[in-house]
């Protein structure tokens, strides 16, 4: 059985009295993935990198806003050695293996597209992105309340959002004096600039903050 392999985070410490209280904001509904349907996906991904003669293993999953991040442990390959000694040689599968394999994986999985993240930066595995059947609203109050964004401890820290594998993403707006919101229309410009001013608003009282 597969774990979600997400991490946990610590309470957020107590708030200032100045500032608005958090249950202002629509908090967000928890969800349970669908174990079922991530299992069958990740069986699928073990059996079509299988039928190419690649050995993995799908060890835990991330379970985001549009997309479900599957852990691939790439395997070992096992090789005569040369003189017919019938002594075996090992090989770890190579990343590049897996990676070009990305359009086979999407039509196993009946998916539009699909992404490889080879590796996962700071982790020993690769990761598929497989979309999700529907997508979920992310709700800004969990995001203030995450230790992505209070570790900051910076007044003008804001919240950006979930990343494809549902960790929270925060900025400081100290450490970037320029910031350019651009997108098509209808991609979340203006959600975007009323995120980051109710970030702002949440964590600054009227005295420290001027808004222009």
């Amino acid at each position: 059985r597969l774990q979600d392999a997400g991490q946990k985070s610590s309470p957020p410490p107590p708030r200032d009295e100045r500032l608005p209280p958090l249950k202002l904001l629509v908090d967000e509904k928890s969800s349970r993935p669908d174990e079922r349907n991530i299992n069958l996906t990740a069986g699928l991904i073990e059996k079509t990198l299988a039928e190419f003669g690649i050995p993995a293993k799908v060890i835990g999953f991330r379970v985001g806003p549009t997309v479900t991040q599957f852990a691939v442990e790439p395997g070992f390959l096992e090789k005569e050695n040369a003189g017919n000694s019938g002594d075996l040689n090992r090989h770890k599968v190579r990343v590049a293996q897996i990676s070009s394999l990305s359009r086979d994986l999407a039509l196993a999985l009946s998916a539009e597209r699909l992404r490889i993240q080879a590796p996962v930066p700071g982790r020993p595995f690769i990761g598929i992105e497989v979309p999700n059947s529907s997508s979920t609203v992310v709700r800004l109050r969990p995001l203030l309340e995450d230790e992505a964004l209070y570790s900051l401890d910076s007044p003008l820290a804001i919240a950006l959002g979930r990343d494809v594998s549902g960790q929270p993403v925060a900025a400081d707006l100290l450490k970037m004096p320029h910031l350019l919101i651009a997108g098509t229309t209808g991609s979340g410009k203006s959600v975007c600039i009323a995120a980051i001013t109710t970030c702002l608003v949440m964590n600054n009282a009227p005295e420290d903050l001027r808004l222009v």
